[in-house]
């Protein structure tokens, strides 16, 4: 009876270690075919906070149900940036990641990426804005990384009780109408200073990054000379240089605790900041009902937003395409703008009543105007991939002579020889 027993708990077993081995090796065999253990197409999709709206998630979970999409949400900082590069090379990456507004730095990588253009995005191109769209091509145009998410249109915010107090227009219409170029954003600070005492901006550093954005070229030509915004940087820098000076700058560093102090304290008057930036102003709570936009005196300009971009080791990129396209349509958009301010990049929504935003922080302005007379405004610029790291010893020289009083000339020169030995 025992040994009957005990033949029996031995074919039980020998069958369950069969099935163990055989499910083992459908789950190996999965993975190695890129399927979940459901045998479902997996698909992996990294972003950064905020990148992604939940609406835009659930619904393209439930738009392809054959498929298995798994979103990890990472941390927005430079250690995604690395680790993204990083993983290019790896059998570990994602099928699917998000790419910041620096797209030009992974360009040089192009064929580590699945080129968009084999898979029909040209036929989508026109629904888009021009620049935006261009941008994630490589020079030659003949590959095309990543599909646009969302975009950084620029306006001029400014609080409008300095204004008035300081004698000049603040109504958003009048605002736009009388200071239109980079003189007369100038001329505004140097009167707010002799009228009211106070700077206009918050910090060489920002000013010069509004004036770089601004331009018709970059750091670089195509040929990968360096040519310093075919030589406009310098006048932009000795347009800070005289902000400095004159004490049009407060100096805070953006983005710090301090200047939200700042912006609740009214302790500057204006800067050129993006669409995204409207959040960033009501974190300073005590200055609600105070703060207005205008269109950006000086020249249209774009600072940030988004892209999606298939990896070249993907095991599926039709169906990763397929994917992209779909959070990047007008009915993820319109989730990404209705839960994370993301503003679109699609043409088509401008016009949708979710673009109409009368915020009673801003005075019950419709907020949105400005932003999207920039987004159709802006045109192309070619942005080398040493771009980001050029203009960036600008930036370290400008604070110098802001913070330390680093004689501008010298500075000039430090940094041009910097960007030089890139």
């Amino acid at each position: 009876m025992g040994k009957r027993k005990s033949n029996k708990f031995l074919y039980l077993f020998s069958g369950l270690l069969v099935l163990m081995f055989a499910l083992a090796g459908c789950s190996s065999s999965n993975e190695a075919n890129g399927k979940s253990a459901d045998g479902k197409t997996k698909l992996t999709i990294h972003y950064y906070v905020g990148a992604i709206s939940k609406g835009s998630i659930d619904a393209a979970k439930k738009n392809f149900p054959k498929y298995n999409l798994d979103f990890v949400e990472l941390p927005a900082d430079n250690n995604y940036d690395v680790k993204l590069k990083t993983s290019l090379n790896s059998k570990s990456a994602p099928d699917i990641a998000a790419v910041n507004s620096n797209i030009q730095d992974f360009l040089p990588y192009a064929n580590k990426f699945v080129n968009l253009l084999d898979y029909g995005a040209n036929d989508l191109a026109d629904q888009y804005v021009e620049w935006k769209w261009e941008s994630a091509k490589t020079g030659d145009k003949k590959s095309m990384i990543a599909m646009p998410l969302d975009i950084g249109p620029t306006g001029l915010f400014y609080r409008e009780d300095l204004f008035k107090e300081a004698g000049l227009p603040a109504d958003p219409k009048e605002v736009s109408e009388k200071i239109v170029t980079a003189d007369d954003y100038l001329a505004a600070a140097k009167q707010m200073k002799e009228k009211i005492n106070k700077p206009m901006f918050l910090s060489a550093v920002g000013i010069l990054g509004e004036r770089y954005r601004a331009l018709d070229s970059g750091m670089y030509n195509e040929d990968g000379k360096l040519i310093l915004a075919d030589g406009k940087l310098k006048k932009e820098w000795d347009f800070v240089v005289k902000a400095i000076n004159e004490g049009y700058t407060l100096g805070t560093k953006s983005n710090s605790i301090d200047n939200v102090n700042a912006i609740n304290e009214g302790m500057y008057g204006a800067y050129i900041g993006a669409s995204w930036g409207v959040m960033d102003v009501k974190d300073a709570d005590k200055s609600a009902g105070k703060w207005r936009i205008a269109k950006t005196p000086g020249g249209y300009s774009n600072q940030g937003g988004s892209y999606l971009a298939v990896l070249g080791n993907t095991k599926h990129p039709k169906e990763a395409v397929e994917v992209v396209k779909f959070l990047t349509n007008e009915a993820s958009q319109l989730s990404n703008l209705t839960e994370n301010s993301l503003f679109p990049s699609l043409k088509s929504i401008y016009d949708k009543p979710e673009m109409v935003n009368k915020d009673d922080f801003f005075g019950g302005q419709e907020i949105n105007e400005y932003f999207i007379d920039a987004a159709n405004n802006i045109s192309y610029v070619y942005r080398d991939p040493k771009d980001t790291s050029a203009f960036r010893y600008f930036e370290d020289q400008i604070t110098l002579v802001e913070t330390q009083g680093k004689d501008p000339e010298k500075a000039w020169k430090d940094a041009v020889k910097k960007a030089e030995g890139l």
